[in-house]
C-alpha cells in the first residue's frame, strides 16, 4: 500500500476481525489457565505431574497421560487443561474466521478472482483442520 492511499473496506473488516479473534483467543487462553491452576474444573493431567512430562517427546507425552489426539480432545472440555483449547482452536482459526468474514464483500463487489481465491483457501483450512489432509505426516 503507498504512502497516502486507504485501506479497502475488505482490509479493514479482515483487521477488525482478526483484532476481536486474537483477542478473544488471548481471553480463552487466560481463562483455561486460571481454570486449569486454580482447579475449578478436575485436571485430565493434574497441575503437579506436568514437570515430570514436560520434557516427554509427544507420542511419549501421549502414552503416558492418555492425551486424546486430533479431534478426541473435544468431549474432554469438562477437565481444566482442555478449557485452554479452545482458546489454541481460535486462535488458530482466526484466518478462517477473517476470509469468512470478508468474503461477502468481494461476492457483493463480483470480484471473481479474489472471491475463488478466498473460497479455494476456506476450503484447504476446512480440510486440513478436519484431518481430510494433512501437511507432510
Amino acid at each position: 500500500m503507498r504512502i497516502g492511499t486507504k485501506p479497502s473496506e475488505e482490509q479493514l473488516k479482515y483487521a477488525s476481525v482478526l483484532q476481536k479473534v486474537g483477542l478473544g483467543g488471548l481471553a480463552l487462553l487466560v481463562i483455561g489457565f486460571v481454570v486449569y491452576v486454580s482447579e475449578i474444573l478436575p485436571a485430565f493431567v493434574p497441575v503437579n505431574e506436568i514437570p515430570q512430562l514436560w520434557g516427554l517427546r509427544v507420542d511419549e507425552f501421549v502414552e503416558k497421560t492418555g492425551m486424546p489426539t486430533k479431534w478426541d480432545w473435544v468431549p474432554l472440555l469438562r477437565y481444566g487443561d482442555m478449557v485452554s483449547f479452545l482458546g489454541i482452536i481460535l486462535l488458530a482459526a482466526a484466518t478462517l474466521v477473517c476470509f469468512i468474514a470478508v468474503l461477502p464483500a468481494f461476492l457483493k463487489k463480483k470480484d471473481t478472482p479474489y472471491t475463488v481465491i478466498i473460497i479455494i483457501q476456506i476450503i484447504v483450512l476446512l480440510l486440513a483442520a478436519s484431518g481430510i489432509i494433512t501437511g507432510g505426516h
